[in-house]
């Protein structure tokens, strides 16, 4: 067997054996039959969320929420979510053209301790082989209840109730990894697929290490709002790998240097995760009664960060608005949209700019293709579930998808505003794409999309994961 078959292979096994990215993206297209099951009544909207798990309770008819660890601080799983507002945890295994192959170990997430979950601990270390560096994260937070301390509990063979008090949380972490600010546009798993096989790699990345402490209030179950003083050493890092194990004679795009030195910043972020599945038994166009899966709720982070701070080598401010809405307007029927703002004041530093084109951007064009820092952009998707055309699919969660995604940059001076520099000049300046394919709920999508500013041959979209 020779060594390009035993590295695929090796790849492979690794990426199957992966827990997190894992079910976060490569198997979020799996069958019915491995996931929770739908209980056959008349519809339910249950309100599952990530971390969560449920148990149906035969004697009321109804879905409870179910916490198998008897805490009383809100302790939320944002980490779990949508949006990664800075840092992305640790994967066991990636590949990218920078590190390489890399092997890790690492938590999940945050991993609790004490009587009551008092305190959190997370982290991991892992190293790259191309890179030739060790690369490590450590992090941990202490939490203060707030109001009276009571645990209100029900246990019966049927049900466990839990309900926490808002909580705050004193926090911090070190670390000295690979990291990017492109975990937004593509997943680590999706990314490492791509670059193996395809030799698309559609993420900068820097060397960050550095240190960072923040105080978080969680008022309720996945919202959380966090002060976060951030001390980081940023450095450049050259490219080790120029090609996959396929894909002809294609050639890994190159890896941008940033602005090297001291960036001491204190970021304030509010984020909320209220994102659920909905399982209903319907009837569909034909008057057959079929199964569909929809995604509702509300997916946000709003986010400040203020770099002009003693000690720092850079002076900027930088302003990050992240809305993502999924909304079924009827049974099969879905218009999912997600709003992104971005604008950097001060310093334009390369690390801090924004980017159109590519994955979960402007699809049609090619990867970061437009460069500023001001930055518009929204995606939306019509979402039709084909179970309520045929029920030949036989799936609850296999639809039909229509691409519609608007974007203007813009680049503004050093003291303009973060609403200046977009240069509007009619509705002709702002480039939309137009695109249309299949995919599951919460996973797979295969379509094309086409620009409608020039004339061009449309890009293929194959996903792994939701476009947002």
């Amino acid at each position: 067997m020779n060594k390009s078959i035993r590295a695929s292979l090796f790849l492979f096994c690794a990426f199957v054996l992966t827990p997190h990215d894992a079910r976060s993206y490569a198997f979020s297209a799996t069958p019915l039959l491995l996931r929770a099951p739908v209980i056959d009544t008349p519809a339910l909207d249950t309100s599952a969320e990530i971390g969560d798990t449920l148990d149906f309770n035969i004697n009321d008819g109804n879905f409870v929420r179910k916490h198998h660890r008897k805490h009383i601080y809100t302790i939320t799983e944002i980490e779990r979510g949508r949006q990664v507002p800075y840092r992305e945890n640790f994967s066991v295994v990636d590949f990218n053209r920078v590190t390489g192959f890399f092997l890790g170990l690492g938590t999940p997430g945050t991993v609790d301790v004490g009587r009551h979950d008092e305190l959190g601990f997370g982290g991991g270390a892992g190293y790259g082989f191309a890179s030739k560096r060790w690369e490590y994260r450590l992090n941990g937070e202490a939490r203060l209840p707030l109001g009276n301390i009571e645990q209100i509990e029900q246990d019966t063979s049927f049900r466990h109730r839990l309900f926490a008090q808002p909580t705050l949380a004193v926090g911090g972490e070190v670390h000295n990894i690979t990291s990017t600010d492109d975990a937004w546009r593509v997943g680590r798993l999706e990314n490492a697929l791509d670059a193996f096989f395809a030799r698309e790699d559609f993420r900068d990345y820097y060397k960050l290490a550095g240190w960072d402490a923040y105080l978080a209030f969680r008022p309720r179950y996945n919202m959380e709002l966090r002060l976060d003083w951030r001390s980081d050493h940023y450095q450049s890092l050259p490219q080790n790998v120029f090609y996959g194990r396929f894909g002809g004679n294609k050639v890994l795009p190159p890896n941008p240097a940033v602005a090297e030195g001291e960036m001491h910043s204190l970021a304030i972020t509010a984020q909320g995760e209220r994102v659920h599945t909905r399982l209903l038994t319907v009837k569909n166009i034909f008057g057959d009664s079929v199964d569909i899966e929809q995604l509702v709720g509300t997916s946000s982070l709003a986010q400040i960060e203020l770099g002009h701070m003693p000690g720092s080598d850079f002076g900027f401010n930088r302003f990050l608005l992240d809305v993502r809405k999924y909304h079924a307007f009827f049974h099969g029927l879905s218009f999912d949209t997600r709003f992104r703002f971005e604008a950097t004041t001060g310093d334009l530093l390369p690390q801090k700019i924004e980017y159109l084109g590519g994955p979960s951007s402007l699809p049609a064009l090619y990867n970061k293709s437009i460069p500023g820092n001001r930055m518009l952009l929204l995606n939306t998707e019509i979402r039709i579930t084909l179970n309520m055309i045929s029920s030949f699919f036989h799936s609850p969660d296999f639809n039909l998808v229509i691409y519609n995604d608007f974007a203007k940059m813009g680049l503004a001076g050093q003291s303009e505003s973060i609403v200046q520099g977009f240069q509007f000049s009619g509705i002709s300046s702002i480039l939309y794409n137009v695109g249309v394919g299949v995919g599951w709920t919460s996973g797979i999508q295969v379509g094309a999309s086409w620009r409608t500013d020039i004339k061009a041959d449309p890009r293929i979209i194959f996903r792994l994961q939701r476009l947002f």
